[in-house]
């Protein structure tokens, strides 16, 4: 399987995974006593889930499959983002639903217990921590969405494990060079199987409100490689995705498209192609800092942004610093707004809005209203 990239394409999510599995025979080592641990993306609790979580539909695919083999030991887990709770994604998004229908067991990851791992390439940490039911697991499946990222441009197998860290290690790694550490992390943890959730992904931002529908899903076992491939589908070239360069540099997989074997089992019933969306900071007119902002924050910010974009108010003159690592200039010439508690730390600022994370809805309030008194 190594140097293969599986796809399908379609809406029957039961027959597109099966037809996966079974023509490569990912699953043909695993036995009935083996305890497999299958880790979702569920970034974000909340109702409107769809092109952000991993969709419920993919998982209950992959169980029955399990199922068929007399695979009854099954573990799904994840990590949320910051704000959020994978406890209360379950919820959301019919996991426990799904639990309650196979038998499985369920796991925050967050409140698991975890084992410090040395990485063994390159970066600003020495060692990760990673839950123990991940580590202990006999088979590893990996289930990420397809979709944008703020700051890695796309995010997929390769950003997916973050969610088998403890939060104090996922926001640390958004105050260093959060590429490098992705890689640092796959160093140290590497799937038995990657199914990719491909049906709808935001294509603006991880955590956003915009889904587009892909109809595909993605199957491989080298995580730089299934993301190169997913990379060029939404039009980069892989080494653009600086955590792909940094994971291929040191052989944790090849982002050489030419070296990968892309099989497709079926043809798409419409040949789609994306182009690389514009970038936030290019999509509006104001100045945005945001150096070390955690997805949670920049999603519920962008989304904001959108909102005054559409009233007509944002200009040059607003400046926004959000995340750990953003600066406001001492010679500021824009009104500027610190935008969560770790830039609202900062002095300087004309507005704070100190929430971890900030919402929305709050975001554009407080702008607004600030844009409004300035014009007066």
């Amino acid at each position: 399987m190594m140097g293969e990239v599986v796809i399908a394409y379609g809406s029957q999510v039961e027959t597109m995974v099966r037809q996966l599995i079974e023509s490569t025979g990912a699953m043909d080592r695993l036995g009935p006593d083996d305890s497999v641990m299958i880790k979702p993306n569920l970034v974000a609790s909340r109702k409107d889930w769809i092109g952000v979580d991993t969709d419920p539909r993919v998982i209950e695919a992959l169980v029955k499959s399990l199922k068929d083999r007399g695979v009854h030991r099954i573990t799904v887990g994840d990590g949320s983002g910051m704000g959020n709770s994978a406890t209360k994604a379950f919820e959301y998004c019919g996991y426990r639903d799904l639990a309650t229908r196979y038998g499985l067991r369920l796991v925050d990851l967050e409140k698991d217990e975890f084992i410090k791992k040395p990485v063994t390439i390159e970066g600003p940490f020495k060692n990760l921590e990673i839950a123990r039911t991940v580590v202990e697991c006999d088979f590893f499946i990996s289930v990420p969405v397809m979709k944008a990222h703020h700051e890695t441009l796309i995010t997929c197998s390769l950003k997916n494990l973050k969610g088998t860290m403890p939060r104090s290690m996922k926001t640390a790694f958004h105050s260093v060079n959060l590429h490098r550490a992705i890689a640092q992390l796959n160093s140290i943890l590497l799937p038995d199987l990657i199914i990719v959730d491909g049906l709808q992904g935001d294509l603006h931002s991880e955590t956003g409100h915009d889904p587009v529908a892909m109809d595909r899903i993605i199957l491989g076992t080298n995580p730089v490689e299934v993301d190169s491939v997913v990379a060029d589908m939404l039009g980069y070239a892989p080494r653009d995705i600086r955590h792909i360069a940094f994971s291929a540099d040191p052989g944790l997989g090849t982002c050489d498209l030419k070296k990968i074997t892309i099989r497709s089992l079926n043809r798409p019933s419409a040949r789609k192609r994306f182009s690389p969306p514009s970038h936030y900071s290019k999509r509006f007119p104001c100045y945005i800092s945001a150096e070390g902002a955690c997805c949670t924050c920049m999603g519920n910010f962008i989304f904001a942004l959108e909102r005054l974009k559409e009233q007509g108010l944002l200009s040059e003159r607003l400046s926004f610093f959000i995340g750990q690592n953003s600066k406001i200039p001492a010679n500021k010439k824009a009104l500027t707004v610190a935008v969560g508690q770790c830039a609202s730390k900062q002095d300087g600022a004309d507005l704070r809005i100190d929430e971890c994370p900030p919402t929305a809805g709050n975001i554009y309030q407080c702008v607004s209203s600030i844009v409004a008194g300035s014009d007066r």
